[in-house]
């Protein structure tokens, strides 16, 4: 089931009372020719319309979440991002077994990656609660983490000094940052 199906009744009623009010009346009122008798009035009771409607829906909206028990946790989300994850690292692993026989794959690189999408693998299952965490994976890949996160902070400190004392440039020190900064975000998976 795709995600634009998932939406429950609650859930649909709460968007179509939080949607969008008077765009199309607004812009069928103020469309009408000058000429036209009482536009001033229909203009003006179009604009009422639409605020009382926004206000009053607007404020009846935390009311009706409530009565509808309507709530976000996440855990579907996080479940989906963990089946996309746990899919995606068994896809590389699968073509890793496929590249192996190919003459410019190393045997060593090969089995470098392998071990980290194996890891990324059991630590995902570990999460998904598909497998027990016996070795502490967790705890291993958040203190890897930490330190990685301490690499990267004295790595930017060095880059900084050589700006400052004009070895490098400001382009060059923003870039290596970039770098630095989008390995840094690939710790958190």
């Amino acid at each position: 089931m795709n995600g634009c199906h998932r939406k429950r009744w609650p859930e649909a009623i709460l968007l179509s009372w939080a949607g969008m009010r008077g765009v199309v009346s607004l812009a069928t009122a103020l469309a009408l020719p000058l000429e036209t008798p009482n536009r001033d009035l229909l203009l003006f009771l179009t604009f009422c319309v639409i605020l009382v409607t926004l206000v009053g829906q607007g404020l009846t909206l935390p009311v009706l979440i409530r009565r509808l028990g309507v709530r976000e946790d996440g855990a579907e989300e996080e479940a989906e991002e963990l089946r996309a994850r746990l899919v995606a690292s068994r896809a590389a692993l699968e073509r890793l077994d496929e590249l192996t026989s190919e003459d410019w794959t190393r045997d060593d690189t090969i089995e470098r990656v392998r071990a980290q999408y194996q890891f990324r693998q059991r630590r995902f299952k570990v999460r998904a609660g598909k497998i027990e965490d016996e070795d502490g994976i967790e705890d291993r890949s958040i203190a890897y983490q930490r330190l990685m996160h301490e690499i990267y902070l004295v790595q930017r400190r060095a880059l900084v000094e050589l700006r400052n004392t004009g070895t490098i440039s400001n382009d060059v020190m923003h870039r290596v940052e970039r770098e630095l900064d989008l390995e840094e975000s690939r710790l958190e998976v």
